[in-house]
């Protein structure tokens, strides 16, 4: 029988993965492959267990459960009444697209099991491809499903035969929902659904126009570029207005700041006042208090030189009578008359002048009518300017009144460089950079230089002139100004292979870390088996520590000790690397999934992905340093940091972005010294520095980019030998880069093998 493979075969071709974003194929929750994809309204797809989790975590505080948002878009999404919250995943729609891709992927896998076989839980490899059951079949199992009866008729493919046919020819014909085992063959253009034959009968019977999937697909494909274009310029506008919008933020941010300076400085000006009358009033209470106190001492003083007299005039007398003479006696007496009339008359001086002293404090009579009449500080005005950011083409009229003419400059052989030095020379560049900045955000193409900037709320266009200053405020290089590789330089030549996969490993590796430590042994991190792999300077494997979870990039800290970055449980840790073994010696938490991982002099440079994406310096007892986010214009630096290095001197910082697909430098301080998008360097990943010369790892290009520490571009000094490079790492002696491969279309070969090239030497 003919089977539908050989049918959709005919209008493909030959096309394998390596044109997708990875990013397309992973979930955003768990940055995982996808499992089961379930997608929401706004055709945002997550695995059904993540989107799951998700919902009940949206809805706990809901009485009762009416809706959540997407964790990407953060549209609402309004659940069904009629099934419990346990369950709404369930009622999401099943991705088959990417179910499809995922599947086709696998399908022409080397290590491809037999489905049959594992319904029974054994494991076979699969020869074999039954079209009609989508379904691979082992041998065994080939033999037992052409002699049946039900499947006899089937037609089954040799697997080796069908990896070079396109992806679409393979992927699982999708089932229809609502009718088990009927294909969802035909489209309704009304609904805008697709059908089986039993749902175009049943309910669809009166529709209009009910065509075959083939016919329908056909007509729409005239649109598709119009759609794209459409949604290209639609994210560009959204870009502009968030941008905008982040500005606003920022702005709002620092006049809230400006108003709470205001409302303190007012306290501290009360407070002044308050602390200048407290003050005064204080020293004329103290000085007060001690006339006062002058007077009361000195009746004091008085009294008691009295009592002093009185108690001597009183002994002296009673001696005299008992022991003196008459003559003393008489003598004595008479004095102490004397003494006596002089103490009473002192005595009735006091006693007719004695005063009770008493303080009191009567507020001024103003003060009450003025904390009375001070009802508030102050009050606020909150003000709110119309701006206009038009979009970049024209749109219908019943959608926005405003257009804008804008024509674009390409050229796809030169790199897109942008230096904060250039910047920092114009006197205002918010105002000339506002609508060029949106023009290098992602989707990245090539340098473009808009014609129209904005002068208030008017838009005018820009002379040559001003295009001008926009190229020198940005710095985007041109044909004139960019140096491709001299003629000069020589490639690196492959020098020496080895096989990443140990004995224990079940599956494939991938080798998402590598470092050189001590006598040149090396170190792998191989994520799908959760495992350091250690190697000696012959490339023999030594020994091998198991993780709890999936490692991915690793940094040499000081002699035999590396650091290493496990971001589902967003910590590093810290490993003693001895003759045979692995001890752990330390760790930290970074509060975010952290990736990619560099080291100097004890602080660690790492790149995080969330909240929100940065990359984050600290030390090693775990203490965050520094976290940089932004620029000084306020522009996000990143929306996903991969990889990173430090230079020798810990001054500079080198990173791979994986979504803008740029390469950015650094300082250690924060300030951003060029970014770097490159026509010729696809999918920046690994990246490493030696001395002044840098060497970054295009895993969609499939080469090795040679570039100078402030941005040059040397050129690709690795381009044959190698497929799908992603981790980088420089020898100590700058002599040689071992580069690991990795995407999910290599051969099981390419994807365990770990390569080293030669590197020559360049003059600087």
């Amino acid at each position: 029988m003919t089977s539908r493979l050989t049918h959709r075969s005919l209008a493909g071709s030959i096309a394998d993965l390596s044109d997708i974003a990875e990013e397309f194929l992973v979930c955003p929750i768990c940055s995982e492959d996808f499992s089961d994809p379930r997608t929401l309204s706004c055709l945002h797809s997550f695995c059904h267990d993540c989107i799951s989790e998700h919902i009940l975590q949206s809805t706990n505080d809901q009485r009762p459960p009416k809706s959540f948002t997407c964790p990407v878009c953060k549209r609402t999404n309004e659940g069904p009444g009629h099934v419990p919250t346990e369950s709404w995943a369930n009622v999401l729609p099943a991705n088959n697209f990417l179910n499809g891709l995922l599947n086709a992927a696998k399908l022409r896998a080397e290590d491809r099991r037999c489905d049959t076989c594992l319904h029974r839980n054994r494991k076979s490899l699969a020869r074999y491809w039954c079209d009609d059951c989508d379904e691979s079949l082992c041998e065994e199992c080939n033999q037992v499903h052409s002699s049946m009866k039900f499947t006899q008729s089937h037609h089954s493919f040799e697997i080796e035969n069908i990896k070079h046919l396109p992806f679409k020819s393979t992927s699982i014909h999708a089932l229809c929902p609502d009718h088990e085992g009927r294909f969802l063959d035909f489209y309704c253009d009304d609904h805008g659904v697709v059908l089986c034959d039993t749902c175009v009968t049943a309910s669809h019977r009166h529709c209009s126009s009910v065509k075959t999937c083939h016919e329908a697909a056909t007509a729409c494909k005239e649109e598709t570029n119009t759609l794209i274009e459409n949604l290209k310029h639609q994210t560009d506008w959204s870009v502009r207005i968030m941008d905008n919008r982040k500005h606003c933020v920022d702005a709002l941010e620092d006049t809230a700041k400006h108003v709470k300076n205001q409302i303190a400085n007012i306290r501290k000006q009360i407070n002044d006042v308050l602390d200048a009358q407290e003050t005064r009033i204080l020293e004329e209470l103290e000085e007060m208090k001690i006339a006062e106190m002058e007077i009361l001492q000195s009746e004091k003083e008085t009294c008691q030189g009295i009592i002093s007299t009185t108690r001597n005039s009183s002994a002296l007398l009673k001696n005299a009578m008992k022991h003196g003479t008459e003559n003393d006696l008489l003598s004595c007496i008479a004095k102490i008359k004397k003494e006596t009339r002089l103490s009473e008359k002192s005595l009735k001086n006091i006693s007719n002048n004695l005063k009770d002293v008493y303080v009191d404090f009567k507020p001024d009579k103003n003060l009450p009518s003025l904390l009375n009449q001070l009802k508030e500080l102050g009050s606020f005005a909150v003000t709110r300017q119309s701006i206009l950011i038009p979009p970049s083409y024209a749109v219908r009229a019943d959608t926005v009144l405003i257009t804008e003419v804008r024509e674009d400059s390409e050229d796809h052989h030169h790199p897109t460089i942008e230096k904060e030095d250039d910047m920092k020379q114009n006197e205002n560049p918010f105002e000339e950079l506002k609508d060029f900045k949106n023009s290098v955000l992602p989707p990245i193409s090539s340098t473009a230089i808009p014609t129209q900037k904005k002068i208030g709320l008017v838009s005018t266009p820009i002379s040559s002139t001003s295009i001008s200053t926009l190229q020198k405020a940005v710095h985007v290089s041109t044909p004139s100004t960019w140096k491709p590789r001299p003629p000069s330089v020589r490639l690196a030549t492959l020098e020496s292979t080895f096989r990443g996969q140990t004995p224990n490993d079940r599956e494939n590796c991938s080798l998402t870390g590598a470092v050189f430590i001590g006598n040149g042994r090396i170190v792998l991190v191989d994520q799908v088996h959760r495992k350091l792999k250690l190697f000696d300077h012959q490339y023999k494997w030594i020994t091998e520590k198991v993780l709890s979870v999936r490692p991915y990039d690793i940094a040499s800290c000081s002699g035999t000790d590396v650091a290493v970055t496990l971001p589902k449980e967003k910590k590093v840790l810290l490993f003693s690397v001895k003759d045979t073994e692995f001890s752990i010696v330390g760790g930290f938490q970074t509060g975010a999934k952290c990736f990619g991982i560099g080291c100097t002099q004890d602080l660690f440079a790492i790149s995080c992905y969330t909240s929100p994406p940065s990359v984050k310096i600290m030390s090693r007892d775990g203490r965050e340093l520094k976290v940089f986010t932004r620029d000084q214009f306020g522009q996000d630096l990143f929306f996903f940091p991969d990889y990173i290095t430090v230079d020798k001197d810990g001054s500079n910082l080198f990173v791979t972005d994986r979504y803008k697909k740029s390469v950015l430098s650094l300082t250690l301080k924060g300030e951003k010294r060029w970014e770097i998008r490159y026509h010729h360097l696809k999918g920046p990943r690994g990246v490493a520095v030696h001395g002044t010369r840098l060497f970054v790892a295009g895993n969609r290009s499939h080469n090795v980019l040679e570039m100078s520490t402030e941005g040059q571009i040397i050129g690709a000094i690795i381009i044959d030998g190698i497929s799908n490079p992603h981790k980088l790492c420089v020898s100590p002696g700058g002599d040689r880069v071992l580069v690991t491969q990795q995407h999910m279309t290599l051969s099981k070969v390419e994807k365990n093998t770990v390569k080293i090239f030669k590197i020559p030497k360049r003059k600087i």
